[in-house]
């Protein structure tokens, strides 16, 4: 599997709707589906109105997103969340003899506040979880300020290495993260989607000099609300 994987927009076309499978069943995530979409100004979804049999949702990275979803028009930017419930028609008013889910009190846009941040450790602001109505994962939004000292061995100090319960992906926004995921090392930039299977042993941290943004979903979320139980501390070989 190719856990590290650059994203070409550059490679998008330029005058047309366009959406890039970058990981699925096909390429070894069988948890979820993750696209990017880019859609130039005048131009929309080509689909006819339709549903999904699962959740989806889209992060707004640049531009203004318009959608119907259900019987509601919203309006994102970027740094929005957009949810769409499954079920839930998009792109047409709903038919009204069809049966739809209930959509009453959901927020169907959701912005992240970066006032929420802490401007000098990890810190994470959640967009969309079970407790605000997304049942089938949960997705927010990291920033990883600049590393502190150097430890001994000259390199910066790092979180522990651990493995989950369930798949993390991370899609990066801004900044540059370096990785361990097993025994090897990585660097992922700008529009770089990183998978983390359950199971696999990882790491990250900020060797650069400006703050690393990046998504962070977990599929499907823990039963357990309790996040501190979610990482499992491992270690690769002999203790010293």
């Amino acid at each position: 599997m190719q856990y590290v994987r650059p994203v070409d927009l550059n490679a998008f076309p330029r005058d047309d709707f366009h959406s890039e499978f970058v990981a699925d069943r096909t390429s070894g995530l069988d948890s979820c589906i993750c696209i990017v979409t880019r859609v130039p100004p005048g131009k929309g979804s080509p689909w006819r109105p339709h549903t999904h049999p699962a959740d989806q949702l889209y992060y707004v990275l640049r531009g203004e997103m318009r959608a119907r979803i259900g019987e509601r028009e919203v309006v994102a930017g970027p740094n929005d969340l957009v949810y769409i419930p499954a079920g839930v028609q998009l792109a047409a008013p709903i038919d009204a003899s069809a049966p739809a889910p209930s959509m009453r009190d959901v927020e169907l846009v959701r912005s992240l506040d970066e006032s929420r941040f802490a401007p000098d450790r990890w810190s994470q602001v959640v967009l969309a979880d079970r407790s605000s109505g997304v049942p089938s994962v949960s997705l927010g939004v990291f920033r990883v300020p600049p590393s502190g000292p150097s430890t001994s061995s000259g390199r910066s100090a790092i979180g522990r290495l651990h493995v989950h319960r369930f798949d993390q992906i991370y899609y990066v926004i801004s900044g540059r993260m370096r990785l361990q995921i097993g025994l090897e090392e990585h660097e992922a930039g700008p529009n770089t989607l990183v998978i983390l299977p359950a199971g696999m042993p990882h790491r990250s941290w900020n060797e650069g000099p400006e703050p690393e943004l990046h998504l962070n979903l977990r599929v499907p979320e823990p039963a357990d609300p309790d996040m501190r139980t979610w990482d499992l501390t491992v270690q690769i070989g002999e203790a010293s």
